[in-house]
């Protein structure tokens, strides 16, 4: 662009002219668009030259230099020469607005010129070339919305001569598409009514939309518009619609010959009735909404507006069924239910399957529940119907399953070849072999030593063999020639589940049965319970519960031995078990050897029980029971092995100590708890070789001598004059007497303890604002005093409030019985109190030398609770803490 000078020394001007095809772009919205190229080679950077870029009219075949394409909007321009960063430079522009416009102008082309300013042009200086420009956009199809139509029931758009009806609650459609792959359009709506456009207003219909504001008869406009993520597209054109607020003012006329209205059982089990449905004349009905008791629905349109329509139905209840039918018109109004209950005739034949496996013949049997049935027919799904001629009334065939699961058969009942009655029945088909014994089954146990024999019977055809597994073992039996195998077995005691599968001669295996049995231990059994407990409390010395068992038929009791002793007979008392108490002498393994007695005289075979002493040695304390803080407890260590010359113990967690053992093996430790709790003495003896024995943990409980003192009300509010309530807490109950006790520096008193429970309670009237202390003690029967207990707590200044009328928060008085409430204390120097009633207004009340005064209060009715707020201010303009008193309004007569 611009003026070269060819090497003769010949000028040359340019003006470069480029058009680009926008057909690909009908239809869209330009988003992003942007013209570039790159200067190649400038004749001077430092002299100034201005570069345009133009928008044109197109390039012609008439088209010169005399001639040239009209200009007809400048697009940029660029300033060069003297100071530019680069140069050659880059050059480019922004092109969305440009190039929308000319999509608005249904432009398929748009053509851009090159050039150098006018006054510029000429000068050989500002001579230029460019590579070719390049013009990018990215494009998005705004979506397009067709097929609109009102829906549920469905009508057209409508016209502005014939709008569609519509009711208060309206599902609006249209069909939005989009050319974008990937794009997901929503659809919005705009109504309005067609006198009133400037009433329009938008929606999104996702669920129906609520046009209740408009009067009954009101005609509205109505348009759909579609977006995506970038663009909405052209509104739609209009639709009409009439508002139809009016519902079918009766039910339709329902009738059936099939089943008629009543208790007079009609049609049949599983048969299709006819119901007819009348709109009696009422043009306004062009459809009717059924619906059953079982929640089944459906809509079925009238022949002519006020005409019948006929619905089939088949009855899905059994004896009493109802259908609920209504009306309804063009717009979807439902007018009033007809309730329409009818009878079904038990026409179905009863059946029942017995079913022999796969591929083998089952049986099924039919039984006509009517009378007049001449045949039965029973069909499997997508198999042919087998038809049965009744014979007094029933009727059994083979059937042969091809496959197990869940089966569905069809049953059916003939009146000759009418048809009467029908029902399905879900059958469970198993080739999981048959399973019995005659001995062993979960309706005997028998005892172990028992013989006998398990009978496995085939549940589909080709089986040659039996794979079972019992006592977690697999095994295989061959079948015999009748598909059956005799497994010969003797019992073994225990719980057992033997699980069976038959196996066919191309190696594939049947679904798995599951045979279980218990078979009694001729042996008795024994158990400790008590071994374990942990921390261990088991020991040398230490008396043992040991339960003896036995499931024996005939059972009267047991005879045992404790670690070779004389031999010991316990009577069971009609129980399966009976218990017996040893006392160990050493630690280690100890046993008891035990047989059952039965009452034939006999004697089942020995059981020998050994069992684990633990050796850690026995604590033993006096006194016994809780200890107490305070009190001193002796503990007593007895060895539980022999020849220990020491201990070493630890008690409530302190270092461990070691104390030496007496000539009889046993040491006392004496120790005085200082506080209360759980406590544990730890010990371990030491014999004189070094042998160490388990360590023996004894759990100590420890009890508080002091008393505990709490209050289950907050004071730190209420001021002089009210009174707290204490209780005092004691964990010596039983022993505790009496309590010692004075507030403040007052003087000492005596309050008898609360001989049932563990809490006293206290009354301490409030006589000093500010914090007050609460000093007791507990006085034990055997006269011992317990320490000193200080219990601080805050009275406060707010006044005090009583009415003899209207006890605080008790239900008193009663609607127009009026009330004295009077007010004092609180803090010393107040001269008047405010006092308010709920949220009414408050008043102020001057107080007497005395600092009290009063109010009379009357409630306007009974049963009201009110709350009455009170005051204190005194003579420095302070005010007190608020008091608010419960008035509960009750007439007692």
């Amino acid at each position: 662009m611009g003026t070269s000078r060819d090497d003769a020394g010949r000028t040359h001007t340019y003006r470069s002219y480029f058009t680009y095809d926008l057909t690909r772009l009908k239809g869209t919205v330009v988003h992003n668009s942007y013209l570039w190229t790159n200067e190649n080679t400038v004749t001077d950077c430092s002299a100034p030259a201005t570069i345009e870029v133009w928008r044109t009219s197109p390039v012609k075949g008439n088209t010169t230099w005399l001639r040239p394409p009209a200009e007809l909007e400048k697009l940029v321009t660029a300033n060069r020469g003297a100071g530019a960063i680069y140069c050659p430079g880059y050059l480019g522009l922004d092109m969305v607005g440009t190039l929308n416009a000319a999509l608005g102008r249904q432009e398929k082309s748009i053509t851009l010129e090159y050039r150098v300013t006018a006054n510029q042009e000429a000068d050989a200086r500002t001579g230029r070339t460019f590579d070719k420009p390049v013009l990018s956009a990215t494009v998005n199809h705004p979506p397009t919305v067709t097929n609109l139509h009102l829906a549920y029931p469905d009508r057209p758009c409508g016209t502005l001569a014939k709008p569609s009806p519509a009711a208060r609650n309206t599902v609006f459609a249209a069909t939005a598409s989009d050319a974008d792959e990937g794009d997901y359009p929503t659809v919005l709506y705009a109504i309005w009514p067609v006198d009133h456009p400037d009433q329009r207003r938008e929606f999104h219909d996702y669920y129906g939309t609520d046009l209740s504001q408009y009067a009954d008869g009101t005609v509205l406009a109505w348009q759909a518009q579609a977006s995506d993520y970038y663009d909405a597209g052209a509104w739609s054109r209009t639709c009409y619609l009439v508002m139809d607020r009016t519902a079918p003012a009766n039910p339709p006329k329902v009738s059936s010959r099939t089943y008629p209205e009543g208790d007079t059982p009609g049609g049949g089990t599983g048969i299709e009735g006819t119901f007819r449905f009348d709109g009696a004349g009422d043009r306004d009905v062009v459809a009717f909404a059924w619906r059953d008791s079982m929640g089944y629905s459906g809509q079925i349109p009238a022949r002519r507006p006020g005409g019948k329509g006929i619905l089939k139905y088949t009855p899905k209840l059994r004896f009493t069924t109802e259908l609920y039918v209504a009306s309804v018109d063009a717009a979807g109004n439902r007018g009033p239910e007809k309730e329409y209950r009818f009878r079904v005739a038990e026409t179905a034949p009863y059946a029942d399957v017995t079913v022999n496996g796969v591929g083998l013949p089952s049986t099924i049997t039919l039984i006509a529940s009517k009378p007049e049935t001449t045949a039965f027919g029973y069909q499997l799904k997508d198999g042919a119907e087998v038809r049965l001629p009744a014979v007094d009334g029933e009727a059994t065939a083979p059937i042969t399953f091809t496959a197990t699961g869940s089966v569905e058969v069809a049953v059916r009942s003939y009146a000759k070849n009418r048809l009467i009655g029908q029902d399905t029945l879900q059958v469970w088909v198993t080739d999981a072999p048959g399973v019995e014994s005659a001995e062993f089954n979960l309706d005997t146990d028998q005892v172990a030593g028992k013989t006998g024999s398990f009978r496995f019977t085939p549940h589909s055809n080709d089986v040659v063999a039996y794979e079972y597994n019992l006592d977690n073992e697999w095994k295989t039996i061959p079948a015999a020639d009748d598909d059956t195998a005799v497994l010969p077995w003797t019992a073994t005691p225990g719980w057992h589940s033997m699980t069976v599968r038959s196996v066919r001669s191309d190696g594939s295996t049947s679904m798995e049965a599951t045979h279980q049995f218990n078979i009694i231990d001729t042996r008795p059994t024994a158990y400790a319970h008590e071994l374990n407990n942990s921390p261990r409390r088991d020991g040398v010395g230490v008396p043992l519960s040991i339960e003896l068992g036995s499931q024996l038929p005939n059972l009267t009791g047991f005879v045992y031995r404790f670690d070779g002793g004389a031999e010991q007979t316990v009577s069971n008392e009609g129980n399966p078990y009976a218990y017996i108490t040893v006392t160990p002498k050493h630690a280690g393994d100890n046993t008891v050897a035990l047989q059952a007695l039965l009452s034939d005289g006999t004697r089942s075979p020995a059981t020998t029980y050994t069992f684990g002493i633990w050796s850690g040695p026995v604590v033993t304390q006096t006194p016994e029971g809780s200890g107490t803080v305070g009190r001193p407890v002796t503990f007593t260590f007895h060895p539980g092995l022999p020849n220990v010359a020491s201990y070493r113990y630890s008690l409530n967690g302190a270092d461990e100590a070691t104390i030496a053992a007496g000539p009889d093996g046993t040491a006392s430790v004496t120790y005085t708890p200082s506080s209360w709790g759980y406590n544990d003495v730890r010990v371990t003896s030491v014999g004189a070789d070094g042998t160490e024995s388990e360590l023996r943990m004894a759990p100590f409980d420890v009890r508080d001598n002091k008393v505990d003192v709490y209050s289950t009300y907050d004071w730190s509010r209420r001021g002089i004059g009210w009174t707290g309530y204490f209780y005092f807490h004691t964990q010596l109950f039983g022993e505790v007497t009496e309590y010692h006790y004075r507030v403040n520096d007052g003087p000492e008193q005596v309050l008898p303890a609360n001989t049932e429970g563990t809490s006293t309670l206290v009354t301490v009237p409030f006589d000093r604002n500010g914090t007050n202390t609460l000093h007791v003690q507990s006085l034990t029967a055997g006269g011992e005093l317990s320490p000193v207990t200080d219990y601080d707590f805050t009275v406060g200044d707010a006044p005090y409030v009583v009415s003899a009328q209207y006890p605080d928060g008790t239900w008193s008085g009663g609607g127009g019985v009026p009330g004295t409430f009077e007010f004092s204390g609180g803090t010393a120097g107040i001269v008047s109190f405010s006092w308010q009633v709920d949220d009414g207004p408050s008043t102020d009340v001057p107080a007497d030398s005395n600092g009290k005064a009063s109010i009379t209060y009357t409630p306007a009715q009974d049963f009201e609770t009110h709350t009455l707020s009170v005051t204190g201010h005194k003579a420095d303009g302070t005010d007190t803490d608020t008091t608010r008193y419960s008035v509960y309004v009750f007439n007692g007569d």
